[in-house]
């Protein structure tokens, strides 16, 4: 089920304005196993359908990144007082992306090493954003320091389990045999971007060919560009919704129910996708001729093997294939100001839904819910509490300014 309350998705784009240090981007780092081993095999956590490894800087402690397909270059998006890193000489620059705002400026440093269990990268280019405007760990309620991708997938097979939480990475001169329930799908490699064939099925029985940059960093199921095809159209029944955040800005649009989605053999149905608003993609709507692109909610229910050095992608379902997608049953979004704390605050609250209709407010915290002391609740488990079927009822105890507040409110499918 999707757990897209508090983190929406991550759709990161990179164009690369002015300065001087546009003209330094030549050298290519190498990544490569440090021993002879053929694979690697490195546990990771799952948060809000998003794979969390732990990667080192130099000379840093190892660092918390997102795993993201859609991503060329490491950003670091923050450091906690806690943390220290050395970078090589860094220049200012100005980066642009995906949302509704402004340019942003960043770091860059080439010539920095990074290293994840068994596997070093040298000569490696990193960013740092001077502002954290993703807040990634106070919506994922751990710390989370950056965004890695392309770097990874170019140089091996990567397999995500998401059923087990490993990631294994193979030497990329090998070819891995094609499990006995795995599909195969040819990949389009354009850019640094894995892209896939695919199909969806709308309300009106219409099916549409669309071609998805495969994203890992986006935690929803399907976004779909509609300017992009004039084929594309909003279900009969949709709301309007906070999409995310992209480099430049947050990302509105529109979330409604597709009848299905098709990759090849595979057909899910009954699923959430997301309609970005035009100007909160105008930077992506003409790259590569896409249509939208897949998210994690439907990867999640495989295990996924990134084969890039032979252009492919294997899918093997696992044993959530078959859930259903359940799409903020509540309609509250929650922070967590102290991250890894369990402590958990109301951050934003959607008129007409169920929270809204029993009276909980921005501000509120949460102390129980249906019995359950959060102070024991990981964030995922917490998520898990709200987006159950529709009609299950949720009570919860809420501190708000000096007051305790108790209120319940029945889970409600808006979509």
């Amino acid at each position: 089920m999707a757990r897209t309350s508090t983190l929406l998705s991550l759709i990161l784009i990179f164009c690369f304005v002015s300065n001087e240090a546009i003209g330094q981007l030549v050298a290519k780092d190498s990544v490569y196993f440090t021993s002879k081993r053929k694979k690697i095999t490195i546990p990771f956590k799952l948060v809000h359908n998003l794979v969390i490894i732990p990667v080192q800087i130099n000379d840093s402690q190892p660092l918390n990144f997102i795993l993201d397909s859609g991503v060329k270059n490491t950003l670091i998006t923050r450091l906690h007082y806690s943390d220290s890193l050395s970078l090589n000489q860094a220049d200012k620059i100005t980066i642009q992306g995906l949302g509704v705002g402004s340019e942003i400026h960043a770091l860059y440093s080439s010539g920095n090493t990074m290293q994840l269990p068994g596997i070093r990268g040298d000569n490696h280019q990193v960013y740092v954003l001077m502002e954290d405007v993703f807040n990634l760990s106070t919506r994922m309620g751990m710390s989370v320091h950056g965004i890695i991708g392309y770097d990874i997938f170019r140089n091996f097979i990567v397999k995500i389990n998401y059923s087990s939480k490993t990631l294994t990475l193979y030497r990329p001169d090998i070819e891995l045999k094609v499990p006995k329930r795995g599909e195969v799908y040819p990949l389009q490699i354009e850019n640094t971007k894995a892209y896939v064939e695919a199909g969806v099925k709308q309300h009106n029985g219409d099916s549409i060919k669309v071609k998805l940059v495969i994203d890992t960093g986006a935690s929803h199921s399907v976004s779909l560009y509609l300017p992009t095809d004039d084929r594309l159209q909003l279900p009969p029944k949709v709301m309007e919704a906070y999409l995310g955040r992209g480099l430049s800005g947050d990302i509105n649009g529109k979330i409604g129910r597709i009848n299905s989605f098709m990759l090849g053999r595979y057909e899910i149905q009954d699923l959430p996708a997301s309609y970005p608003d035009e100007e909160s993609i105008k930077a992506a709507i003409n790259l590569a001729n896409r249509n939208g692109n897949l998210g994690s909610d439907i990867l999640k229910r495989f295990t996924a093997i990134f084969d890039y050095p032979h252009q492919r992608l294997i899918l093997v379902p696992n044993k959530k294939y078959r859930e259903p997608f359940y799409y903020n049953m509540t309609g509250l979004e929650i922070s967590t100001p102290l991250p890894g704390a369990n402590f958990y605050i109301v951050s934003h609250v959607i008129e007409d839904s169920p929270a809204k209709l029993s009276g909980l407010m921005p501000g509120d915290q949460l102390l129980n819910i249906n019995g359950r002391d959060c102070k024991e609740l990981a964030l995922e488990e917490v998520l898990e509490l709200f987006d159950t079927k529709p009609g299950r009822k949720v009570r919860m105890k809420l501190k708000r300014d000096s007051k305790y507040v108790n209120v319940e409110m029945v889970l409600q499918s808006r979509i």
